[in-house]
């Protein structure tokens, strides 16, 4: 939907985006994540919306780091536009690591996503895609919620994208993608590489269109 304003002479006049898709968790059922989300997994990692005291209810991707073990959990949505921007807050435990992606159109597997991902043991956040490969943004602290923007654009080539942490520019600005329209969901994992796991919250996903 878009929110509009009387402008001065009276004419409606646009002031903010197109919502695509918007899950904040708060009239999610405590307990396993289940639908609307796709969950799909092998061995101990887990998937479960729970109370916080300092961001009410949220997601905790509660990834095992056995080998092998793997849990991704996926929403789908369908948007035209060429401009899109996926906002989501996340707070991973020390030592955590995570991958989440945004997905659409594209010639090849990496072109159609865009993943923000932590390794296991790093504090960087980093950005993959194709043709770019992959590109260190910036920093993503433990223990503390942090907001973080995948704006991404594909008006016109070459694609790039923007990716924001709590409102600054990271060294992910202007990053070249294949990633095009139609934007077709959202996912996040805990992959099955070895290593990876450990709990990460996540909460206020939100995508929008200008």
């Amino acid at each position: 939907m878009s929110v509009f304003l009387v402008g001065l002479f009276g004419g409606a006049v646009a002031t903010a985006d197109t919502v695509v898709f918007s899950e904040n968790f708060q009239a999610t059922p405590t307990g396993t994540l289940g639908a609307p989300w796709a969950v799909s997994q092998a061995g101990a990692s887990t998937a479960v919306v729970r109370d916080t005291v300092d961001h009410t209810r949220v997601l905790d991707l509660r990834g095992s780091a056995a080998n092998g073990d793997f849990l991704i959990a996926s929403r789908s949505f369908s948007s035209a536009a060429t401009e899109v921007k996926e906002t989501f807050a996340v707070n991973p435990s020390v030592g955590s690591a995570f991958v989440t992606a945004l997905n659409g159109a594209g010639a090849s597997l990496g072109a159609r996503r865009i993943r923000l991902q932590q390794d296991p043991g790093s504090t960087t956040l980093v950005a993959q895609t194709s043709p770019s490969g992959n590109t260190n943004c910036g920093t993503l602290p433990p223990g503390v919620w942090s907001t973080v923007i995948l704006h991404v654009h594909a008006a016109a080539l070459p694609h790039t994208f923007d990716v924001l942490v709590n409102g600054a520019a990271t060294a992910c600005t202007g990053i070249s993608t294949g990633l095009s329209a139609p934007f077709t969901g959202l996912n996040v994992m805990d992959a099955a590489n070895d290593g990876f796991g450990g709990s990460v919250l996540f909460d206020d996903f939100l995508v929008v269109s200008p």
